[in-house]
């Protein structure tokens, strides 16, 4: 199973993106199919951020982990939401074609109004 929790700040603007497998020794031929979905999806991201934005987001990126944190610079908001939450909805594509292998937490749906 694949893990996504995707944080937000007080403009619900994404600031961290949090992933990881559970029990990778395990995984089936599906979950590894959809683990290296979503580390593509993650990885083009910091590629867009780092190369495209020039910015430097702190990464960690482990074998069953990776970690996205940003400092967001106010004048790149719409070219680093453009990046980010493009990356959120092919998460949750994979997520509705694989449901069983993906849970995606976002700060967004914790918000009660």
């Amino acid at each position: 199973m694949i893990h996504v929790d995707i944080r937000r700040d007080e403009q619900d603007k994404i600031d961290e993106i949090h992933c990881h497998a559970d029990d990778v020794a395990g995984a089936t031929d599906d979950d590894k199919f959809v683990e290296v979905g979503i580390s593509t999806l993650l990885r083009t991201a910091v590629i867009g951020l780092e190369s495209y934005l020039r910015l430097d987001p702190d990464v960690e990126d482990d074998e069953d982990r990776l970690v996205l944190r940003l400092r967001r610079d106010p004048l790149l908001n719409r070219e680093i939401d453009a990046i980010l939450e493009t990356v959120i909805m092919g998460l949750s594509a994979i997520r509705e074609r694989h449901p069983d292998h993906v849970t995606i937490t976002d700060a967004l749906d914790k918000v009660n109004v």
